[in-house]
């Protein structure tokens, strides 16, 4: 699942384009993450992966980010000995480290994880006093500071690109992995529109979540919150965080209602539309009728499901026990919809066939 999500969907895959495009033309980036990266391990060995296809010299460093002085850091770990030994204190480490041509970090991609707001700022006067001082024939290392969204956008520095997987990622594409996935599932055909619409939308931002449910096919659809409920239980995201969700059955129920509008609310009016031209005759004879709002119905088109049983009840519309059997589940449907009451696993999969 985590293939078709960095490898697959438009726009994943754009953001890691934007990120190795970033750090392959040696600029540093800020990343701004949310709180959860689906597959966050995945990303990182596939931005590794196409950074060292196309610069083998440069390795990418993943490293949490440092409590102590950044440039002191950077000079303990990413320099011989014998060049630390040649650092004069009251120097710039920012200076020193561009200035030198002998050392790692001159061949490294500095990823930096959970990078604070002051830790930021930090990182960010070192960086830009660092590119300043890099001298024009060598290249410089590049950092990527990774740090959590936040409604402050992070200050402009020379050199350093800003890049949001929020800003990339949108509802849509959360949709569309939820289509892909459910490809491999054993279930019918017709249903799988339905189990992304179902997913995507109950599972709100949690692409992992939704891929838990994918891989659960039709028991997710007979019940989501059980479903729901057992995932939350035995399972965890790929970092090992826990699962977490709002499991109030009233909510539930009303985004399941809110996919049925929206996929099969209008099915049952293709059923209806279908239905009346194909008994056009039949109705039209036992036109006009009443509504139940007290209008006058002139147009079989205008005719809705219950008076069409109504007229299969006084037999002035032939249908078979079978054909009969249909056209009053469409109208239960139609009816349960209306009613803002969400329709039970059984007939949503007698409707879509």
């Amino acid at each position: 699942m985590e293939q078709i999500w960095w490898k697959q969907i438009t726009k994943a895959k754009h953001f890691i384009d934007m990120v190795t495009d970033a750090i392959l033309d040696n600029k540093s980036v800020i990343l701004s993450m949310p709180a959860f990266v689906p597959w966050h391990e995945t990303m990182y060995e596939i931005i590794a992966e196409i950074l060292n296809g196309e610069n083998s010299l440069n390795r990418l460093i993943s490293i949490d980010c440092p409590t102590g002085d950044v440039g002191q850091y950077l000079l303990d770990n990413y320099c011989k000995k014998e060049k630390r030994a040649s650092y004069r204190y009251g120097m710039s480490y920012a200076s020193f480290l561009a200035k030198s041509e002998d050392i790692v970090l001159n061949s490294s991609y500095i990823w930096v994880k959970a990078v604070s707001g002051q830790k930021l700022e930090e990182w960010s006067r070192f960086i830009a006093e660092y590119n300043k001082n890099v001298p024009s024939h060598m290249s410089p290392a590049v950092f990527i500071l990774e740090i959590q969204d936040s409604a402050r956008k992070p200050k402009a520095v020379r050199g350093v690109r800003h890049i949001s997987f929020s800003d990339t990622i949108d509802a849509y594409d959360k949709f569309t992995f939820c289509a892909l996935a459910s490809t491999d599932i054993a279930i019918r055909s017709s249903l799988r529109p339905y189990l992304a619409e179902m997913v995507s939308t109950i599972c709100s931002d949690d692409i992992e979540l939704c891929a838990q449910c994918i891989r659960r096919g039709q028991a997710f659809l007979r019940n989501p919150a059980d479903v729901l409920s057992s995932i939350i239980d035995k399972e965890c995201h790929s970092d090992f965080s826990p699962f977490v969700m709002d499991l109030d059955k009233s909510r539930i129920d009303s985004l399941i209602w809110e996919c049925q509008i929206k996929l099969i609310f209008p099915v049952i009016e293709k059923y209806r539309s279908r239905f009346v031209s194909q008994h056009q005759k039949e109705i039209s004879a036992a036109l006009p009728i009443d509504n139940a709002f007290g209008d006058v119905i002139t147009s079989p088109q205008d005719v809705e499901l219950g008076h069409l049983v109504q007229l299969v009840g006084m037999g002035r519309i032939s249908l078979t026990p079978r054909g009969y059997q249909e056209l009053d589940l469409f109208r239960k449907a139609r009816n349960d919809l209306a009613h803002l009451t969400p329709l039970e696993y059984e007939a949503v999969e007698d409707i879509l066939g």
